[in-house]
């Protein structure tokens, strides 16, 4: 089911209108208590710029239409659940529900959308720290992967993956990784230079902490154990 809308997505709408549309974003976040971020991401997706207010000059609607009282259309109005006028109708029309209340919450802002997949990238690669966790040269896998039943004897299929196989494994897919979240980070800062004047505090702040983190997975601040220690552990120590 989608996520119910957030008080706080309207309240923020009215801040920002209440103060002539001039109040600073920041500020919003600030007294709503969410991120500067999430009152950008609504401002673009509720696109507050096309925000008429209600009673503003100029701004009287001239409502065609058949008159009061008037029985014509009864029963020939647009069908039940029609969504043609809302903003996501295309998506509505052929998209299930639940894909369409996701498109609905994600970021229009190129470095925003940018960096959800670094996040993704990112929190995938320390998900396999404990997923693909080689505890030491005794940390075999046995795994039955087929059973054939036969009149007289049943053949049995295992598959053992010693605890070399699962560590050479796991630094395979470790470096891909590492090498993808890389592209990711060199892509959001290119971005972020070139659009340097309209990026958010946030948006500026995000890459530094970043590179600190993955500095520190990487091992470039010096932060993790000695390799050679890791490896002794599970291959053995050749002293």
């Amino acid at each position: 089911m989608p996520r119910p809308r957030s008080p706080n997505r309207d309240k923020a709408l009215q801040l920002w209108l209440d103060s002539g549309r001039k109040r600073q974003l920041k500020d919003i976040a600030a007294e709503l208590q969410v991120s500067e971020e999430q009152i950008r991401k609504w401002k673009n997706q509720d696109k507050w710029d096309k925000v008429t207010l209600p009673n503003a000059k100029g701004n009287v609607t001239n409502h065609k239409g058949a008159p009061a009282g008037n029985q014509n259309a009864v029963g020939h109005g647009a069908p039940k659940q029609n969504k043609n006028a809302e903003k996501y109708g295309f998506f509505s029309k052929y998209l299930p529900e639940e894909t369409v209340s996701i498109i609905q919450e994600m970021p229009t802002d190129p470095l925003d959308i940018l960096w959800d997949q670094v996040q993704i990238a990112y929190a995938a690669i320390i998900r396999a720290q404990s997923i693909m966790y080689v505890r030491d040269q005794k940390d075999v896998t046995i795994t039955k992967i087929g059973q054939k039943d036969g009149e007289t004897v049943t053949e049995e299929r295992w598959e053992v993956q010693q605890a070399w196989d699962k560590h050479g494994n796991f630094l395979q897919a470790q470096a891909r990784a590492q090498k993808t979240l890389e592209g990711l980070i060199k892509q959001y800062d290119e971005l972020l230079h070139k659009n340097w004047d309209l990026a958010s505090e946030e948006q500026k702040a995000r890459i530094a902490q970043l590179r600190a983190q993955t500095d520190k997975l990487t091992g470039n601040n010096q932060e993790l154990e000695d390799m050679e220690e890791i490896e002794g552990d599970i291959y053995g120590s050749s002293k």
